[in-house]
């Protein structure tokens, strides 16, 4: 577990902090993190981003929950590891609360802490810590429980010494998902701050929790551009109105290629496209679980079949993650759907755990058709990553590139 006092002396030393306009927009006294960038919330959410505002007004405090089109996560800070993140004030400015919106659980599971199997499926905890380094070299810090993101608390707050954790149930965008409303009074609002630091405990250190959205409360000035909410379109989650492709290959090197992703209408986890995992650049995870009804994700795309006389769909596919307890990838059931009009066909299904694999399928009899091709992920629910979890949503992606058409 990490210990927070033991960093007191790093907390005290100057710290280099980067801070500009595009960080921030502001509003009277308050202060919004951008999320236009990646420079802040680096770490990547579970599940799509699907406010309709970009910002959200929760206990009267408002925060900026949107940021550019193209982000279709929440985007979190980044916590990993021993990771402090130093909120990008200007030394010497005093600051009177910061305000956070927070899941719970991002990154724990039996396999991170094989304590958690004592509690089953109940919540646990981690703690969230804020600390005000001052110019005079003192410091303060403060911290809260942060409570499991599967255990539904409902009304409720816990409180100390200027720190509050008050739950907001559900999450409106997100299902099966509780949210946070975190706020920290500085003790010293009249004292120049050096730094604010914050970092999560947990045991060996793994994240615990899902800050997406840091609003700041200062009388001081602090470059930024005025308040600007806006609405955004609601994602396309199915690829009928969009025009047919011509092109026979899509290797995702940069981005889905104009793949159109989705999910089933009980969760909330799009397919998405990731930079780089296992060992090559640009793939496609299609999220999957079994966990309280069949939840599962897809990617699609209306394409023009060639006219050959033998057209072959190749792609390469791999399993998310390796289970110690039972020495294999973890398996999703993968499904290659071909719609021609009101029809559809399952011309491929297969449950699978392993690494990178040349998958073909025949899709002779759709040439010269318009057809929209789908890569559906459902759960396996046979591999476990750890002793006492259920098999039944433990990593079930499924992981796929290099998608092409060939005679």
């Amino acid at each position: 577990m990490k210990i927070i006092l033991s960093l007191a002396g790093l907390m005290l030393l100057p710290v280099s902090i980067l801070w500009a306009g595009s960080q921030w927009e502001k509003q009277n006294d308050f202060y919004y993190l951008s999320k236009d960038t990646r420079d802040n919330f680096s770490a990547i959410a579970t599940g799509a981003n699907k406010f309709t505002d970009k910002y959200l007004k929760c206990d009267g405090v408002d925060f900026l929950v949107r940021g550019a089109d193209s982000w279709r996560d929440y985007g979190r800070l980044n916590l990993e590891g021993n990771n402090l993140f130093s909120v990008p004030i200007r030394p010497g400015m005093k600051v009177e609360e910061l305000h956070f919106l927070s899941g719970g659980n991002v990154g724990n599971s039996y396999k991170n802490d094989g304590l958690l199997r004592l509690y089953g499926d109940n919540y646990f905890y981690g703690v969230l810590t804020v600390i005000f380094a001052y110019q005079d070299n003192t410091y303060k810090s403060l911290s809260v429980p942060m409570f499991w993101d599967w255990f539904h608390l409902g009304a409720g707050e816990w409180s100390r010494e200027g720190a509050k954790i008050k739950s907001l149930g559900n999450n409106p965008v997100r299902k099966d998902s509780s949210m946070f409303h975190i706020s920290f009074v500085n003790p010293r609002p009249s004292e120049p701050i050096k730094n604010i630091l914050v970092t999560d405990s947990w045991v060996r250190d793994y994240p615990f929790t899902e800050i997406f959205a840091v609003t700041l409360k200062s009388v001081d000035m602090l470059e930024a551009t005025a308040k600007d909410n806006r609405k955004f379109e609601a994602p396309v989650n199915n690829a009928v109105a969009l025009p047919a492709d011509s092109r026979t290959q899509w290797f995702f090197d940069n981005d889905l290629e104009g793949w159109v992703p989705g999910c089933s209408a009980n969760w909330d986890s799009d397919s998405f496209w990731q930079a780089t995992d296992f060992e090559r650049s640009g793939v496609v995870i299609i999220p999957a679980c079994n966990w309280a009804g069949d939840k599962f994700s897809w990617i699609e795309k209306k394409v023009v079949l060639p006219d050959w006389p033998h057209i072959e769909l190749k792609f390469s596919r791999h399993s998310a993650v390796f289970s110690d307890v039972d020495k294999q990838w973890s398996d999703g059931l993968l499904k290659v759907i071909v719609k021609n009009g009101v029809k559809q066909e399952t011309v491929y299904e297969k449950l699978y755990s392993g690494v990178w694999s040349a998958e073909t399928v025949d899709l002779s009899k759709f040439a010269r058709q318009i057809v929209i091709i789908r890569f559906e992920n459902h759960g396996g629910g046979k591999v476990r990553l750890g002793p006492a979890t259920s098999s039944a949503c433990d990593a079930e992606d499924a992981v796929i590139d290099e998608v092409s058409l060939s005679r």
